[in-house]
C-alpha cells in the first residue's frame, strides 16, 4: 500500500477541497469586524442563487405559522435574525458544499456532530462573553481536518476509521497510526490555507488536546465537544463522549452544574437549525 500524505503534502492538497462560498469567507472574514453590515451580507449572499434557496427554504420553515411566505434574503433577515440567518448560511453552505458520501466514510454524520459542537458553542460563547459568532463557527469546522484527510488519501482515511471500530481506539489515535497526525493538525493546516482568522485555526488545532495549546475558543471549542457527544446532539452511531480537561472548564468559568441549566436550550436550538437546514 502507498503511504499517506504527509503534513507537509497534505497543505498542497488543500486545493482537492471546493472552495469556501464568497457569503461564507465575508462572514469568516467579518467575525470580528465591528463595520460588517447586513447590506453587505445580503449582497453576497444573493450571489449564490443555491444559498439563496436554502436561506428562503429555512425561513419559510421556522416562519410556517406566519400567513405570508417569505421571498427575499431581506425578508428571511426580518423573521430570523442576524444571528439566525448567519448560523443557516455557514451550516447550509458548508453541510451541502462538502457533502461526501463513502461505503467508509459519511460527511453528513460529520455536519450533525459539528452542528452539535456549533450549538454548544455559541450557547458557552454567550454565557462566558466570548463572541458567539466567532464560537459558532469554531465549533462548526471543529473537524474539517476529516474531510481534508479522507479527500487527499480516501482509502487511508476508510482504513484509519476501520483501525478505530476494530481497535476500540479513539479516532485520533486511529489517525496517528495510519498518517502520523490528526484531523485536529490537518484542519489547522486547511484554515491556514483557506486564510481563515487565527482563533478559527486554533479552535480547530487545540479542540481535542486544549491544555497542550492554550487558547480561549480551544478551550470553548473542547468543551462544546464534550457536551455534544454527552447529549447525543449528532446521534453518531458509535457515540462515545471523550475525556473532558477540567483545566479548560476552569479557564473558563465553566462547572458541570452551570452547564446542565442550559442542556434544554442547546438541545432546542440543534433541533431548530437540523430542521430549518434539512440536515
Amino acid at each position: 500500500m502507498t503511504t499517506p500524505p504527509s503534513l507537509d503534502e497534505l497543505s498542497a492538497k488543500a486545493n482537492a477541497l471546493p472552495s469556501l462560498p464568497e457569503v461564507v469567507s465575508y462572514l469568516t472574514r467579518s467575525l470580528n469586524d465591528e463595520g460588517a453590515n447586513v447590506d453587505t451580507l445580503a449582497h453576497y449572499i444573493n450571489s449564490d442563487p443555491a444559498i439563496v434557496a436554502r436561506l428562503l427554504a429555512a425561513a419559510n420553515s421556522v416562519a410556517s405559522g406566519l400567513s405570508t411566505h417569505i421571498f427575499s434574503a431581506k425578508q428571511a433577515f426580518l423573521v430570523l435574525g442576524i444571528d439566525r440567518i448567519v448560523s443557516i448560511i455557514l451550516a447550509s453552505a458548508l453541510t451541502y458544499r462538502y457533502d461526501m458520501r463513502n461505503t467508509g466514510f459519511d460527511a453528513r454524520l460529520l455536519w450533525r456532530h459539528s452542528l452539535g459542537v456549533a450549538t454548544c458553542a455559541r450557547v458557552l460563547g454567550e454565557l462566558t462573553g466570548f463572541n458567539p459568532e466567532m464560537a459558532f463557527t469554531g465549533g462548526l469546522l471543529h473537524d474539517i481536518g476529516q474531510l481534508l484527510m479522507f479527500t487527499a488519501s480516501p482509502t487511508h482515511y476508510v482504513r484509519a476509521l476501520d483501525l478505530r471500530r476494530q481497535g476500540d481506539i479513539s479516532l485520533i489515535a486511529a489517525e496517528r497510526e495510519v498518517f502520523g497526525y490528526d484531523h485536529a493538525a490537518a484542519g489547522k493546516t486547511l484554515a491556514i490555507a483557506w486564510k481563515l482568522p487565527a482563533e478559527i485555526a486554533d479552535a480547530i488545532a487545540a479542540h481535542h488536546e486544549p491544555d497542550d495549546l492554550f487558547s480561549e475558543i480551544g478551550n470553548l471549542v473542547h468543551v462544546s465537544e464534550i457536551l455534544s457527544h454527552a447529549l447525543d446532539l449528532g446521534e453518531l452511531p458509535d457515540n462515545r463522549v471523550p475525556e473532558l480537561s477540567e483545566l479548560a472548564c476552569a479557564q473558563l468559568g465553566l462547572t458541570w452544574p452551570r452547564l446542565a441549566g442550559h442542556f434544554a436550550e442547546i438541545e432546542a436550538r440543534y433541533d431548530g437549525i437540523t430542521v430549518a437546514i434539512g440536515i
